[in-house]
Parts: C-alpha cells; structure tokens; sequence
C-alpha cells in the first residue's frame, strides 16, 4: 500500500522501489507466475553482442574502455585492470577477457569461410568486414542465435585462458538448454539454481561497464522455461517475421497502416472463399483433387 505523495511502505526497510506498478491493482496479478514474459530472443541478441563486442575489442562497439578502467581503479580491486586517472591514451592495456590483433583476425577470417547447410544460418561472411576487422550491421538476430549457442565456443577455445572460456561456454550452453525443442524440469531447476553464480563469475571477469538490464535478465530465463513452457512458443521470431511479410504488403507509403490493412483483407478474404470453390479449381492453398 503507498500512502499519497510518500513512498511506498516498507522503503528502505524490505526493498528500494520508490514507485508500485499500477498492474499491481488487477486482482489476479499477485497470483501470476509469470508477470512480464522476458523475450528470450533480445535477451540472447544483446548478451551476445556485448560478449563478442568486448572480447573481440571491436572499436566504438566495446563494452571496455578508457571510462570504465578509470572506474575500476577507483570502486574495483582489481589492479591489472586499473589505470591512472591522468591517463588520457585511449590505447589502454589489453585485459584478459581480450583476444589479440592477430586471434582477432583468426576468428573473423574463420567466420567467413564456415559453410552452413541451407537455410541454417545466412551467409556470415557478409557480416564480416575484414578490411576493419569488425562485424557489420547486416548480422541479424538468428545470426548472433547460431554464433552464440554453437560458434563462440568453439572460437574462443584456444584464444582465451580457461577460466574466461569456461564462463562464456556456460553461458552459450544455458541459452542452449532453454531454447530446447524438449525441455527437462530438473535440468532447468539446476540452471536456476546456478544461473546466479554463473554472473557473478562473469562479473568477476568483466568490466562493471559490461553489465546492463540485459545481463541480469538472464537470471530469470529458467525459471520462467519452468513456468511458461518452450521459448518457441514466447519469443519474438515468429511475429518479426509476420511483421516483416506485413511490411511487403505496403503499396503506399502516404498511408502505410491503411496500405497494410487493404491488402491483409484481399488476402483473408481471398483465401476464406477459396475454400467454396469446386474441387477441380486450382488455388495456391487447393491443389488438384
């Protein structure tokens, strides 16, 4: 219960929310055991992103930088990781969750020459800039779902030492596991169990920077493959795609959600009277009887 104009009761003693979500006022909500379905398919996206970004040191993409060393020396202990808070070279020493110039080069050159079965994955060696040595924009959301459960770990096996490799492979293994056409109950109790420990040890490798709202969404992906069954069945693939065939339909772009409404009733109705055609009429969903 919030008094007016204060905060919520129990602040500072019980938790630290300053304000009660007005979802709280429907009468079912306390018993839901899922309140807000976290989209598994971003979630994997930005995890990835910011592992990659920092242990390839991709320039401007970096979760590590001169800001974020500066922070370490003053709030971490963390010596080989701190520098002067005079040193102003952006050409900071290299950490050890980092790969080289030359293992860097290795692992985009590798990426490019992987052969993929179709429709497994796109071409990654259009994602791959070799002369910057860096990825491109055009690396889409199931790319970095491919590289991220399957490739990274094999990438990084020999570049970094054993106990960063370590992390990162569970990390790839953990969205494997929840992205699982079938789903084992006790499997999943034991990552939510261990899911906790696994950040904490990556935070022990990484920069405080390196750290955002997606990070520690990861925590709750367990619990609610418990509760709410298949990823499949709750990410957002599968309506990017049909937003994605609703956004082919636009003809005119001085009324885009007019255009795109237009042509998706053509289509419903077209295809619903198809169905009280004769036998022997062809249609693209009847084909000869």
């Amino acid at each position: 219960m919030q008094e007016p104009n204060k905060k919520p009761y129990g602040f500072c003693d019980t938790h630290k929310w300053t304000k009660r979500s007005i979802f709280w006022e429907l009468p079912y909500w306390k018993d839901l055991l899922i309140r807000h379905n976290i989209d598994v398919m971003h979630t994997e996206k930005n995890v990835f992103d910011n592992i990659f970004n920092t242990v390839m040191d991709f320039k401007g993409k970096t979760k590590d930088g001169l800001a974020s060393r500066k922070d370490m020396t003053i709030w971490c202990d963390r010596p080989e990781l701190s520098v002067d808070l005079e040193y102003q070279d952006n050409n900071i020493p290299k950490a050890v969750y980092q790969v080289t110039q030359a293992q860097k080069e290795s692992i985009l050159q590798w990426l490019v020459s992987l052969k993929f079965p179709d429709g497994y994955c796109s071409n990654l060696s259009r994602c791959v800039d070799m002369d910057k040595l860096a990825t491109t924009s055009s690396m889409k959301t199931h790319d970095c779902h491919v590289i991220m459960q399957r490739l990274l770990p094999i990438a990084l096996k020999e570049m970094l030492p054993e106990h960063v490799w370590s992390c990162i492979t569970e990390i790839s293994l953990l969205f494997q596991s929840i992205c699982s056409i079938v789903l084992d109950a006790a499997s999943l109790r034991r990552l939510e169990e261990s899911v906790p420990m696994l950040m904490c040890n990556l935070e022990k490798i990484m920069p405080p920077s390196f750290f955002d709202g997606m990070e520690h969404l990861v925590i709750h992906l367990p619990y609610e493959a418990l509760n709410g069954g298949p990823v499949f069945y709750r990410w957002m693939y599968r309506f990017e795609r049909f937003l994605g065939e609703l956004k082919k339909k636009v003809t005119n772009k001085a009324h885009v959600e007019a255009s795109i409404c237009q042509a998706y009733l053509q289509q419903e109705i077209s295809t619903f009277s198809s169905f009280y055609f004769e036998r022997e009429v062809i249609t693209r969903r009847k084909s000869p009887a």
